[in-house]
């Protein structure tokens, strides 16, 4: 009997280290850019026994999503995105939280130049930047004009070709900073998500495994995104600038309150995400947040 029990609590002791060694072992997928910036205050503790896989572009997000035995417990992706595929039953994965509230600005030579004619260099056609420049519909005389990338808007106005552009930040202060080593002048002259309501809008989202749960990383997560992202320029210069896809660690700071980085349970924002989701004539569901 006394050996039985001493077996059986062997058992017991080992499930429940497997258990914590789980629970502390994540495998995150993540965009470079604004949203890996969420990850910053917790990155270091999370490579240590799992991984921050960081991407370009949306293709590996998706097929990640749609994967029914991905290794990622979490995939940051556009909210849109993640969305389109519960909605259409293609990903067990779940809706956690908003990580990011939209960067989107019009840089220019002026406010005044929005009432020139010429052109507005665009970018995001057929994605969200096309959706909120449609949504917000700021008064202008200038034309608009969709490049395939935001680097080639940022060209357009360095060039002086165009006096007004749409950049995301930290591209939008590179930009900025850039000019005025060439004398040129430049800022941010609309701010699309005051435009487009108060609290801007859901764009980059976490997304999680279904039935997962990591209630120590999400609000470590939030704690960090919500107070003043403390320790930012050590914990940047610790991970490499580079690794996150951001420019400078100077600009990145700089920029820090224009990236609109807050962690927001999906449970406490469901209008927000609602309204965005139908620009994408995707209907919002409860069941589409995590457990």
């Amino acid at each position: 009997m006394k050996k039985f029990l001493k077996i059986s609590l062997c058992i017991l002791m080992s499930l429940l280290i497997t258990g914590c060694q789980q629970e502390s072992s994540v495998h995150i997928l993540c965009p470079t850019g604004a949203p890996a910036l969420a990850l910053v205050g917790e990155y270091e503790k999370i490579v240590e026994n799992g991984q921050i896989q960081l991407v370009d572009g949306t293709d590996q997000l998706i097929a990640e999503l749609a994967k029914a035995d991905s290794e990622y417990e979490i995939i940051i992706a556009p909210i849109n995105v993640g969305a389109k595929l519960i909605a259409s039953g293609q990903t067990e994965y779940r809706l956690q939280s908003v990580l990011t509230w939209g960067n989107l600005y019009y840089v220019g030579t002026s406010k005044e130049a929005l009432t020139h004619s010429g052109e507005l260099a665009l970018f995001g056609e057929g994605a969200v930047p096309q959706k909120i420049v449609e949504t917000v519909n700021m008064e202008t005389n200038l034309e608009p004009h969709y490049y395939s990338s935001a680097t080639l808007v940022q060209q357009q106005l360095l060039s002086g070709k165009v006096e007004v552009g749409l950049l995301a930040e930290p591209l939008a202060s590179a930009t900025i900073a850039k000019a005025k080593q060439n004398n040129l002048k430049l800022s941010i002259v609309a701010d699309l998500q005051t435009e487009y309501g108060k609290s801007g809008y859901p764009q980059a989202a976490m997304f999680v495994k279904k039935d997962y749960q990591n209630d120590d990383l999400f609000q470590a997560i939030e704690d960090f995104t919500e107070n003043n992202y403390p320790d930012l320029k050590e914990k940047l210069e610790s991970i490499g600038i580079e690794q996150l896809g951001l420019p400078s660690v100077d600009i990145t700071i700089a920029s820090i309150e224009r990236q609109n980085v807050h962690y927001v349970p999906a449970s406490q924002c469901e209008d927000n995400i609602k309204d965005f989701l139908q620009l994408f004539n995707i209907t919002y569901d409860s069941s589409m947040l995590a457990s």
